[in-house]
């Protein structure tokens, strides 16, 4: 079985055990991640995903991150790419169901952390996403120097054993996963 064949198995897999089961807790997300980016340096600025369907539920996130006097990045789908607009402002359905910001675009960098969506994660920090590549060329894109925290939110059952997530050369690979009850520092050992 080829690389993108045992990706889109274990994208059937996990959207069917998410339907399925129950959602990650929001506000123990929330505090997971305010406590993990609090706790590093660099900007007062970060990237977060506006959560749609089965993903982690980021509301509660978004609140807190502003109330703590972040300035919160979210994507919209531009084409093949992202681009980045300032959260808090208005927004509109995408022709995808996802609700994206509407104002103006804003330059990514620098950035704290980039907290983004995944289906699974391995804990040696393969992520899976849905397939489309976007945060994958985003993040390939990003400077070496002053690289943001690459952090992917997952369920607690989206977490797995290294190796088992199946990543090809184009991917990405994260350096921390966040679910509501844990913060795991990815290791490719």
């Amino acid at each position: 079985m080829s690389s993108a064949e045992a990706k889109e198995m274990l994208r059937s897999l996990v959207r069917a055990a998410r339907r399925q089961g129950p959602g990650a807790d929001a506000q123990a997300l929330a505090a997971q991640c305010l406590a993990f980016v609090e706790g590093l340096t660099g900007p007062m600025r970060v990237t977060c995903y506006a959560s749609y369907g089965t993903e982690p539920g980021t509301a509660p996130l978004l609140r807190g991150l502003a109330d703590r006097g972040f300035e919160v990045l979210v994507p919209r789908v531009v084409g093949d790419d992202l681009e980045w607009a300032l959260h808090g402002g208005a927004t509109a359905v995408s022709p995808i169901g996802i609700e994206e910001p509407v104002g103006d675009s804003v330059p990514l960098m620098p950035l704290r952390a980039m907290l983004i969506p995944a289906l699974a994660t391995g804990v040696d920090g393969a992520r899976l996403g849905k397939g489309g590549g976007y945060y994958d060329r985003v993040l390939d894109s990003l400077p070496d120097e002053h690289r943001p925290v690459l952090a992917a939110i997952v369920r607690d059952e989206d977490v797995l054993p290294a190796g088992t997530v199946p990543s090809e050369a184009h991917d990405q690979r994260v350096d921390v996963i966040i679910t509501p009850t844990r913060v795991i520092e990815c290791s490719s050992d």
